[in-house]
């Protein structure tokens, strides 16, 4: 698979359309080093593990809706929506075999 970027106007669409996968959401900006520099880490991931996960990322300035209704406060942050539901935030960069450990978990 490939790493998608969504906006307020499609993301529910996004979500809906990979409900066969674990979707991992990274709201993110441009600005933000830490953010790109996560996104090397999403792009593994995506690499590793793409028949199994979809990475959906969400800039906070394009979205600032989406931001909000997430609680978003602190960049990056992210969570994965698996079986309809959202799980807790993970603020900060994650480290790619705890998300792989994650999928894995979640994909069986």
């Amino acid at each position: 698979m490939a790493i998608i970027h969504a906006t307020s106007a499609d993301f529910k669409n996004m979500l809906e359309s990979n409900s066969e996968k674990v979707v991992f959401v990274n709201f993110w900006a441009t600005w933000c080093a830490p953010c790109r520099f996560f996104h090397s880490v999403l792009e593994q991931l995506d690499q590793d593990m793409g028949d199994r996960i979809q990475v959906i990322k969400v800039d906070v300035d394009q979205n600032p809706d989406l931001a909000y209704q997430f609680g978003v406060q602190g960049i990056p942050n992210s969570r994965f929506f698996i079986n309809g539901k959202f799980e807790q935030p993970l603020v900060g960069i994650q480290n790619l075999d705890e998300l792989k450990n994650k999928v894995e978990a979640e994909s069986k």
